[in-house]
Formats: structure tokens, sequence, C-alpha cells
């Protein structure tokens, strides 16, 4: 689908006689903040509990507040965009996650338990897959990204 709206508007830029390069990098830098816009929402952030509890002697337990908050976000705050690229004609734009375990919360993974030095896998948990949802609003956004650049074009050439 969105290779014949692209197509389009490659076509109607070209009718306009204007410059390519200049549409396509604004068009590519529009989708990709888009994506990244979505792909920070939809990525889970981290709960953790303020306390921690003790065992009395008598067998009560006891809670007390630590000093140290723990904060999550680690994984939402690592959302980057790189620099736009072009060359011969293509335009590229990579959005990236520099947390580490990215890809296991966004595919999901095995939970492993090591026995008698023997890992046997105890369970799976399910990806999350915001990486996609973020990919899928991106692409739903292109027709409004593509019809506002032409506008902008017309709008400068006074067409």
């Amino acid at each position: 689908m969105s290779d014949n709206i692209f197509a389009e508007f490659l076509e109607t830029l070209k009718k306009l006689d204007v410059d390519l390069k200049e549409s396509q990098v604004k068009v590519a830098n529009e989708a990709m903040n888009v994506m990244k816009r979505a792909a920070v929402q939809n990525t889970p952030v981290g709960v953790y509990e303020n306390k921690s509890s003790k065992s009395t002697k008598k067998g009560k337990k006891k809670s007390k507040h630590k000093g140290v908050k723990r904060q999550g976000g680690t994984l939402r705050r690592g959302w980057h965009l790189s620099d736009t690229l072009t060359s011969k004609g293509t335009v590229r734009k990579y959005l990236i996650n520099i947390v580490d375990y990215a890809i296991y919360v966004n595919n999901g993974h095995r939970l492993v338990t090591v026995i008698e030095g023997e890992r046997i896998t105890t369970g799976y948990v399910p990806g999350q897959f915001f990486l996609e949802a973020a990919v899928k609003t991106a692409e739903r956004a292109l027709p409004w990204i593509y019809d506002a650049e032409i506008r902008r074009v017309k709008a400068k050439h006074g067409l």
C-alpha cells in the first residue's frame, strides 16, 4: 500500500518540477519523528516498589522505606534517531534503541533456570512488540505527511 502512495507522491513532485531530495528528506524526517513518538509511547516502563521488608525475631514483617528510589523508564529513554543519510537518490534514517535488553522486551524471551549445572527453560515471557506498533503508526501517517509536503511545495512555488 505505501509503495503505491510513495510512487504517486514522487510523480506529483516530478510534475511540480521541484527538488526531490529536499522533499524526500523532509518526509523521511517527519515519518521517523512519528515513529519515534509512537515507539516511546508504546515502550513499557518498569514499576518498582519503594519498600524493603524484613522479618523481626517474633516473625512479624517489618516494612521500611529505603532512601534510594528506583526509577523505571531506561528502555523508554533509549530511543534515538540517526542522522538523515542521502546517497544516489535514496534517503535513510534509522530508529534505534541503545538499551541492550530492548530486543528481549520487544520480541519476548525464554526464562531459564539452572538445575545441577543444566540450563532448563522454565517459561516464556511474551514480547511487547512496541517497535512493530510504531512502524504501523508511521505507515498510517504517511498519506498525511505526503499531502502536507505537497501543500508546502505548492505554497512555496505559488501553485
